[in-house]
């Protein structure tokens, strides 16, 4: 048996890429992966990491309105989960270009990665999209280019195999 404090725990990311950018399917996606969160901060500002904000918003459900209607605005939110188990927290990614990027982060057997499949596949079945990918400590996409580059080449290595 392995002794819980001396095991190193590893972390897979699972991102799917959606067009659903609605406070409704946002709000969806959270009650179903983490309906016990915490928002990582307590004030959002627009644009995000600005010295001189446009806009403070001081809850995430506040920005997400804000971003339903604002299709080009770029903002990342994270929220973590505050039951300890597997699925450690949760993450949107709002684009340029009126999409979203949401996603989980867990815990992971790597390089057994059934736990983050399993996760992934339900994510993209939940998001009615194909396009998405898993990865390990690597910093989230900065944008939807970025993110179809880093999909193709997770396809291409994943054909490999």
């Amino acid at each position: 048996m392995t002794d819980k404090k001396h095991h190193k725990v590893n972390f897979a990311d699972c991102y799917v890429l959606t067009n659903k950018r609605t406070k409704e399917f946002i709000m969806s996606f959270l009650n179903k992966y983490i309906p016990n969160r915490k928002e990582y901060t307590d004030v959002y500002e627009v644009p995000q990491f600005a010295e001189d904000p446009v806009l403070v918003f001081k809850s995430a459900d506040e920005l997400i309105e804000y971003l339903e209607h604002s299709k080009h605005e770029v903002h990342a939110i994270y929220w973590y989960n505050e039951v300890e188990e597997i699925l450690r927290g949760t993450m949107c990614l709002f684009t340029s270009d009126g999409q979203v990027i949401v996603g989980i982060f867990c815990e992971s057997l790597f390089p057994d990665n059934s736990i983050e499949e399993k996760y992934f596949n339900d994510l993209k079945e939940f998001c009615g999209s194909n396009i998405g990918l898993i990865e390990y400590e690597t910093p989230a996409a900065k944008d939807t280019d970025d993110f179809l580059r880093r999909v193709n080449e997770y396809m291409q290595n994943k054909d490999s195999r």
